[in-house]
């Protein structure tokens, strides 16, 4: 079967979850069918990018643009409606660029990645979306963190997100998502008709080895320009870390991430590192006695809480976060709300090596029974042979 996968980003460094989720899907896809791929792009290009890539994909069509592309999309979004993502990566030249690397293909199906990307969708192929997350709820629980104005532009965006979603029901021959949570936030009539295909953590990479020399007693990662995590990174070191400095002054945090906000940024001290780029996080892991994911807004599953869990970190989480996951509290993970709660997980997991071990132990096995790339890759590519019309 021939299938082309057509995504926002170049999926690969693998530093942002959509990249992360595109990489493996499409690294499954190929070893059973030929992919083709068009990426959209207006960052400089890693060069180890198309290298990686082409050992799976047969072909890769980069459609470039610059802030003159984008500026014209998003002007076109304001006088359509439709939501200001949608536009920023909408440009005629890609468009035209798309629509000959699809007939010069002629793929069975195509396989779309965020509601973004479905502006190249008005072609006569059969048609597979994939949501990723709910959108419009992410901008909401955005806004209810932002300064007035941007309150105000992530409420209309998530207005308009939400619209635009319920579209894809007349759009797309079938819909999927990562969580059931983010299916149900998705308002529409045929909500159940959305199929949920999680994400799952590569545990050849992710797996455990011994390193008894940590240099740190608290991990947090993920792309710091991302609001979610730099919402999370600066509640962690300003709000639960000085409860835990009261009681272990020596206590030690790593917030290891690409590209920190200037607010970040101002975290580091004697007794917080922030990194940036970090070329391989699975070292920053090893090097850190415990993972905490205070997330306060987005929406999702949360891949750093499967890596660190595949890594044998034990694990604190908000209920949001966890909401996705699926863990059970006092057994595989510890749930926190308030600052004081998660001061206080942090500080029995550091003051009780065994009950730390014990968390982190059953958090590996989870991880491993639940969320393997190789069972989701095979439910992805039965849906797209259902809808390409070739029933397994």
């Amino acid at each position: 079967m021939k299938i082309l996968v057509v995504l926002s980003r170049i999926p690969y460094p693998l530093d942002k979850g959509d990249k992360l989720r595109a990489f493996h899907q499409i690294k499954e896809l190929a070893k059973n069918n030929d992919i083709y791929l068009f990426c959209l792009n207006n960052t400089k290009i890693n060069p180890k990018s198309e290298t990686i890539l082409k050992t799976f994909v047969k072909e890769i069509i980069i459609g470039q643009f610059n802030k003159w592309d984008f500026i014209l999309g998003m002007t076109q979004s304001l006088l359509d409606g439709t939501p200001f993502q949608t536009g920023y990566f909408t440009h005629k030249k890609n468009i035209k660029k798309f629509t000959y690397f699809s007939k010069k293909v002629n793929p069975d199906v195509i396989y779309y990645q965020f509601v973004r990307t479905a502006k190249y969708s008005n072609i006569n192929y059969p048609k597979v979306l994939d949501f990723q997350d709910a959108l419009s709820t992410n901008m909401k629980r955005r806004a209810s963190k932002s300064s007035f104005l941007l309150k105000c532009l992530f409420n209309i965006e998530a207005k308009r997100l939400q619209k635009y979603e319920a579209k894809m029901f007349d759009i797309f021959n079938k819909l999927t998502i990562i969580v059931e949570t983010d299916k149900k936030e998705i308002k529409h009539p045929s909500q159940d008709e959305i199929t949920v295909i999680s994400n799952g953590v590569d545990d050849s990479y992710f797996n455990y080895k011994s390193n008894k020399n940590k240099e740190f007693d608290i991990i947090f990662s993920g792309g710091m320009s991302y609001a979610p995590n730099s919402v999370a990174a600066i509640f962690l070191a300003t709000e639960i870390m000085p409860l835990v400095w009261e009681k272990l002054p020596n206590t030690k945090l790593v917030i290891a991430g690409a590209n920190p906000t200037s607010s970040v940024q101002s975290l580091n001290s004697e007794n917080i590192k922030v990194t940036g780029w970090v070329e391989d996080m699975k070292e920053y892991y090893a090097k850190s006695k415990i993972f905490v994911a205070p997330m306060q807004i987005g929406t999702g599953l949360q891949n750093k809480l499967l890596e660190a869990m595949a890594m044998n970190l034990p694990c604190i989480s908000s209920p949001l976060a966890n909401e996705a996951l699926g863990a059970t509290h006092n057994e595989n993970i510890l749930i926190a709300s308030s600052p004081q709660e998660y001061a206080d997980s942090i500080i029995n997991l550091l003051k009780n090596p065994s009950l730390a071990d014990q968390i982190a132990q059953k958090g590996n096995e989870f991880v491993k029974e639940n969320y393997r790339w190789e069972t989701y890759g095979s439910q992805l590519e039965s849906i797209l042979k259902q809808v390409a019309g070739k029933v397994i």
